[in-house]
């Protein structure tokens, strides 16, 4: 806020000032000179008066007590009235007040006197001397020994305990002292220099100051009324004289700058002219317009046809714009906008309408901040509105065809930042149309956050031109917070310096789809597992083994380690099956292999053949000895009793083992020979395992050998 200062003529203030500031200083030279010199000395003065009187004041009362006479005593005493410094004067003997300067003192006890203070009394009875003691900054007390002796007595006088006590104040030395030191006697003669240095004063700073600042004053306001060659002429050498033709130089710079002012200001309507936008001026002070030659050519009208008033812009505008462009205009007047923008319909001469792009600006404001010119343009956009026209009727045409498709449409006008959402799109998330704002941030907030980066880079790309086509799946949230898989793209239109203008897209709901996608992957998923493991169990079937144990032969060939394969029967398993049924022994089954899978490390492979056949590969072998653990660990576990739904079972294992590369080098003939050993272990009673050996090949009912 800008605050009124209230100017006040240097003549007769300045002179009249400077006059009551020298009178003021020898005022408060004669303050200063009483408060710090003159009253301190009075005080020296009054203290060194006090102690001569008290002195000739011991000796006369000593005098006086020596012979007894009282009656002598107290006239002396009263005899100090006269002088008003003397507050208290009492003389006391045990304690009480026998003699004083004020009769209502008389018989009261010593305590009641102010000046009276029992511990500094005691020290200056011991002193046996005239003392003076400070009761306040203008008050003295003063302590006097006295002398008396009995009349009866001719030995030397005794004290007796008797003292006077007097109480004296400066103040009214001081007080006298001001009325002499502030009598107008005293000080006259500099009341008169300081009123004669100011009248001097005022003749210098009138003939010195004021005449050249006056000079100034009358050429600033010649300049101001226009008269743009109006000098200050001052004569002579001095600082005045300098500041004359600091200021001319100014006002030729002034000058200057106006001129090219007006010259820029020219040209650039000359500008705006050639570049077809007409140019307005609005002196809100006068309320009047200054409208082009362009301006008002664009409405049809010759330059002397249109007058400088408002209403010729504002009954021109159309009836249904004139609300809003009016809106527009005074919220950039108040400061709340930036610029002033509006676009309306303008009458032309031949009644009718152009569209009108009116932008503006406050040119300059006054200090309250009130503006006081606006100047603007007016720039043809007729023709643009139509192309708009044109775009919106063919996008509500696609708009309907895009809702047959059920997809939904999105529009981003770049350089506007203003984006378009379909009702259709909104559809598609579960809201109505006045549920989302047609906002580009509102279509972040409901992009997944794994997604948005994406999203945002080959948006990015269509904006840099690196693409020309946009193309991004992503998750969007629907209103009832699940997540639907969506599929935008959109094509990138750019303007005639071939920047991207815009995009125009749609959305596709590809949740159903990406849905299926997925039952499908999981069906196949399912399938392949099918192919290569156990339905019942879970284990790799015969296809995996085998490729398994090619996986492991090769391995074991490049690195010279030795590999074990194992194959193992149940034993009795055909009993629980044939008594307990076969979902028993299907159950039965399983936990075998998990028990299996307990027993074998993860190196290791386990398989089910069929049956109640199942088939290890112990890999990364030092030793025959390495695989014994891992052995008796699975006939340990196997031939552990298995509680099922309906009961209990027990079975055993029978296992053969042949090893590589000494049994064999090829992954059929290992589990030949394994099979080999493991019914060598049946035949030796079950539920253990033994190592293929040749003459196992003679034994074997079934067994040729390959070799």
């Amino acid at each position: 806020m800008t605050g009124h200062i209230k100017s006040i003529p240097l003549y007769p203030w300045l002179p009249l000032i400077i006059s009551l500031l020298l009178v003021l200083m020898v005022l408060t030279d004669r303050w200063l000179s009483y408060q710090q010199v003159m009253i301190p000395r009075e005080k020296e003065r009054q203290t060194e008066m006090l102690q001569q009187t008290s002195n000739r004041m011991w000796l006369q009362i000593s005098s006086l007590m020596m012979e007894g006479n009282l009656g002598a005593t107290e006239n002396y005493l009263t005899s100090f009235i006269a002088n008003p410094g003397f507050k208290t004067l009492a003389l006391i003997s045990q304690d009480t007040i026998i003699q004083a300067n004020r009769f209502a003192l008389k018989g009261q006890k010593v305590i009641s006197l102010k000046c009276y203070m029992a511990d500094r009394i005691l020290s200056m009875q011991q002193a046996d001397k005239v003392s003076l003691y400070p009761l306040s900054d203008t008050e003295l007390c003063v302590f006097i020994p006295v002398y008396s002796s009995d009349s009866d007595s001719t030995i030397r006088p005794q004290r007796e305990n008797s003292f006077l006590l007097i109480r004296y104040s400066m103040q009214p030395a001081i007080n006298q002292l001001r009325e002499e030191i502030f009598h107008i006697s005293h000080f006259s003669r500099g009341l008169l220099f300081a009123l004669i240095t100011g009248m001097l004063l005022t003749f210098l700073i009138s003939y010195i100051v004021l005449r050249p600042l006056k000079a100034v004053r009358l050429t600033m306001q010649q300049f101001c009324q226009g008269k743009r060659y109006s000098r200050i002429k001052l004569t002579g050498r001095g600082e005045f004289s300098d500041l004359g033709d600091n200021f001319n130089q100014l006002l030729d710079q002034l000058s200057t700058a106006e001129q090219m002012l007006k010259d820029s200001e020219q040209r650039w309507i000359y500008a705006l002219d050639a570049a077809g936008d007409g140019v307005w001026d609005w002196d809100i002070r006068t309320d009047k317009f200054f409208f082009s030659a362009q301006w008002k050519k664009m409405l049809g009208f010759d330059d002397n046809e249109i007058g400088d008033h408002p209403e010729e812009w504002s009954e021109r505008v159309h009836p249904d714009d004139l609300p809003a462009a009016m809106a527009a205009l005074e919220a950039h007047l108040q400061g709340i906008t930036p610029v002033y923008r509006n676009e309306h319909r303008l009458r032309c001469k031949n009644g009718e309408y152009k569209w009108l792009l009116n932008r503006g600006m406050v040119f300059e404001r006054d200090a309250q901040g009130t503006a006081i010119r606006v100047i603007g343009t007016h720039s043809d956009i007729t023709d643009q509105k139509k192309t708009q026209k044109q775009l919106q009727e063919s996008q509500q045409r696609f708009e309907l065809a895009m809702q047959g498709a059920t997809d939904g449409l999105w529009d981003w006008q770049i350089d506007l930042h203003q984006v378009y959402f379909s009702p259709r799109w909104k559809q598609m998330l579960g809201y109505q149309d006045h549920e989302l704002q047609n906002e580009f941030t509102t279509w972040e907030h409901l992009v997944h956050k794994e997604d948005i980066a994406i999203a945002r880079k080959e948006l990015q790309d269509c904006i840099t031109g690196k693409k020309d086509h946009y193309e991004v799946e992503f998750r969007m949230q629907h209103k009832q917070g699940e997540w639907l898989h969506i599929l935008s793209r959109a094509i990138v239109i750019t303007g005639n310096n071939s920047r991207v203008e815009r995009l125009v897209g749609t959305h596709m709901d590809m949740t159903e789809i990406r849905r299926v996608q997925t039952q499908l992957e999981q069906s196949q998923a399912q399938l392949e597992k099918l192919a290569f493991y156990d339905a019942l169990t879970g284990l790799p079937n015969r296809r995996l083994l085998e490729d398994r144990l090619q996986q492991q032969l090769a391995s074991v060939r490049r690195n010279g380690e030795l590999m074990a394969v194992a194959m193992m029967d149940l034993d009795g398993f055909k009993q629980v099956n044939d008594t307990q049924g076969h979902d028993t022994g299907d159950e039965l089954l399983k936990e075998i292999a998990e028990r299996l899978n307990l027993c074998i490390r993860e190196v290791d492979t386990v398989a089910r053949l069929g049956g109640d056949e199942f088939v290890l590969i112990l890999s990364k072998l030092q030793h025959r000895e390495d695989a014994v653990p891992i052995l008796e660990r699975v006939l340990n576990s196997v031939s552990l009793p298995c509680i099922l739904k309906k009961g209990s079972a027990k079975v055993s294992a029978s296992i053969g083992i042949s090893f590589y590369p000494a049994h064999g080098e090829s992954g059929d003939l290992l589990l030949r020979r394994a099979d080999i050993a493991m019914y060598a272990s049946k035949n030796s009673g079950r539920n253990q395992f033994n190592f293929y050996q040749a003459y196992m090949e003679y034994s074997d009912p079934g067994g040729k050998d390959p070799s």
